[in-house]
């Protein structure tokens, strides 16, 4: 309820989580979409080399965004981020109605809306405590983190409606629209003026000089990277344990999606009773356990159920985390940090996806889960050791560093 009184109360933060939904449901919509068409004109090789030239540029590009969000008003950013990348996905179905879309226009075109999508990523991190007051930041990210979930939820279903309807390049021109809507948005927030310098090395310089923040951004990769694992076993193991085939895969996918949007809902507002620097420990611990017992069932009805209860207590990870960070990062690097961050984490996901499928494929999805679930209790280890490191919870500049 707190962040639905935040959305009511703050109407440049209402503008700009509205625009965070249009665009995040827009993101799906662009992977399905073009995934499909890549499918249709060429095969599978050439679909993962258009999701590499997706996912790579975010590495370079994460550091550089960061700090032109402290230095440059982000409503101008942000506005022309999202009008750019309107006129990247327009260009696809124009291309495709002239005969002239490849492979490799594709690659392009999504290497370039991938670079300057790193903005409006950043921005989320970066420019949410600029929008709102500090007592605020909790349910400030609630609310963003619903839009990650819902996007999650809802925006695969949509995509694949508006693919199957009307074919993969109409839904690319109604996805383009959506870029523009929140192009608006964003040139309708307040003027925000540019951080002040004061002298703290920005991006990873500034990360490793806040041990806290660094040791929390490991255990973040750390999460993404398992995060990655999990994408990979849910199809094998509906296939090679449950042996219930794409229905099977769906539900788990579904189940995950439902749990992780629950969990956002109702699980922050209870981990955000602990004390801070035990809110990212408990929230993984909590969500090994039910992930864990998925080595005891060849069933599929429990198998979804324990999904979805990992999925919900997994679920507040990113709303506490980003919030602990923000806290604990001064207001001048704010933006460079979080651009960092982006960078760190961009290698998570595809390298734990990488790692599943050679398990899978050498010892079977039971071990994925095993190595998964041992991963997960050295990501809480990393957060406890963060704790270690330094105050955790405090303001920026209350925090005390141990030699």
């Amino acid at each position: 309820m707190r962040a639905f009184v935040v959305l009511k109360g703050n109407s440049p933060f209402r503008r700009f989580w509205l625009g965070m939904l249009i665009s995040r449901t827009g993101d799906v919509v662009t992977v399905v979409a073009i995934s499909w068409l890549v499918l249709d004109i060429a095969g599978p090789a050439e679909l993962g080399l258009v999701v590499l030239c997706q996912g790579l540029p975010r590495i370079v590009a994460g550091p550089v965004a960061g700090r032109l969000l402290d230095r440059v008003p982000p409503r101008l950013l942000l506005g022309w981020d999202n009008a750019v990348r309107g006129v990247l996905i327009g260009l696809v179905p124009v291309l495709w109605s002239v005969g002239g879309l490849s492979v490799t226009v594709l690659c392009v075109l999504s290497a370039a809306a991938a670079v300057v999508s790193v903005l409006t990523e950043v921005a989320e991190s970066a420019v949410v405590p600029r929008l709102v007051p500090a007592s605020e930041l909790d349910a400030a990210n609630t609310a963003l983190a619903t839009n990650w979930e819902a996007a999650a939820v809802l925006g695969p279903p949509l995509a694949g409606a508006l693919v199957a309807a009307a074919t993969a390049p109409v839904a690319l021109v109604a996805d383009a629209a959506s870029f523009f809507v929140m192009s608006a948005l964003c040139f309708a927030l307040p003027v925000i003026a540019p951080v002040p310098a004061d002298g703290t090395r920005p991006g990873f310089g500034a990360i490793l000089r806040l041990p806290v923040v660094f040791w929390t951004s490991v255990a973040t990769c750390g999460f993404l990277f398992l995060g990655g694992m999990t994408e990979v076993l849910y199809p094998v193991l509906s296939r090679e344990v449950l042996h219930t085939g794409p229905v099977g895969y769906g539900l788990l996918v579904g189940a995950a999606g439902a749990g992780g949007l629950a969990g956002v809902v109702v699980g922050v507002p209870l981990v955000t009773r602990l004390r801070p620097k035990w809110r990212v420990p408990a929230i993984v611990l909590a969500g090994t356990v039910p992930f864990a017992l998925l080595t005891t069932t060849a069933a599929l009805v429990p198998a979804v159920v324990l999904v979805a209860v990992a999925g919900a207590c997994w679920g507040p990870y990113f709303a506490v985390e980003r919030t602990l960070v923000q806290r604990l990062t001064p207001a001048a690097v704010r933006g460079s940090v979080m651009g960092a961050r982006t960078a760190i984490s961009a290698l998570g996901f595809p390298a734990g996806s990488a790692v599943a499928g050679t398990l899978s494929a050498s010892f079977g999805p039971v071990s994925v889960v095993v190595g998964a679930a041992a991963g997960y209790l050295l990501v809480a280890a990393t957060a406890v050791a963060a704790v270690r490191c330094g105050q955790a919870g405090r303001p920026a500049g209350v925090i005390r560093f141990r030699r």
